[in-house]
């Protein structure tokens, strides 16, 4: 996962530029920059983390069984996943996993992507509220879970949404490797470096109002697939 832009960061201690509006709180334009990249760390997570076989599941509660209050049910989930991290231990494993909470003008549910490792489905712990719906991961070389568990969180700015988005803490966290361009005169159309080839569909391409001055400054991404 490639992305070009301007750094948000100055100074000799590498002070961060955060854009805040009049009343103190984060602008759009910076939340925007946030959301995005909230976006881009959990796709990074999860197609790091995740691989055919792995499991996709929605936990959702069956009508009399749905609790009155959004605690109510965090405290539901926070129990099953307890129960979940015991069960891969007695197993000699250790669950990983990937979930969110989306509840804001849908019925509440849980999404959750978490590893296999040989776990017969069968021998899972109940989810008492009803039947999860449980899927394999394809072979696909990238895939776009960990970018929808975001936006369930973030919306966009035309239809933000609300959730809770969590991970375990035994996920492998790949660390960015940064070049600093001197120019920001890049092609719109990338090269891909040897082995790899561009996925064209992800390349995107804009301008991004980082300060409130006006200053525009270019912005390109874009994924990087290795051949085989």
């Amino acid at each position: 996962m490639v992305v070009k832009c301007f750094a948000s960061r100055y100074g000799s201690k590498g002070q961060i530029l955060h854009i805040i509006n009049s009343d103190n709180k984060t602008s759009e334009k910076q939340q925007a920059v946030n959301d995005r990249n909230a976006m881009m760390r959990y796709s990074v997570l999860a197609n790091a983390n995740f691989k055919k076989g792995d499991y996709y599941a929605t936990y959702t509660f069956k009508r009399g069984l749905l609790p009155a209050t959004v605690k109510e049910c965090k405290k539901v989930w926070t129990k099953y996943l307890r129960k979940l991290r015991d069960f891969y231990k007695k197993q000699g494993k250790r669950l990983k996993y990937i979930c969110v909470f989306e509840y804001d003008g849908v019925r509440p549910h849980f999404h959750m992507l978490f590893n296999n490792d040989d776990i017969n489905l069968k021998d899972l712990p109940e989810w008492e509220y009803g039947n999860p719906d449980i899927k394999l991961l394809d072979d696909r070389k990238y895939h776009t879970i960990g970018e929808y568990f975001a936006k369930v969180c973030y919306g966009d700015a035309e239809k933000p949404k609300k959730g809770d988005l969590s991970s375990s803490k035994n996920l492998y966290r790949p660390k960015p490797r940064i070049t600093v361009l001197r120019s920001s005169n890049w092609s719109k159309t990338p090269k891909a470096r040897a082995g790899y080839y561009i996925d064209t569909e992800s390349i995107r391409n804009g301008y991004i109002e980082v300060i409130e001055n006006g200053f525009i400054f270019r912005y390109q991404s874009y994924r990087m697939i290795r051949q085989e």
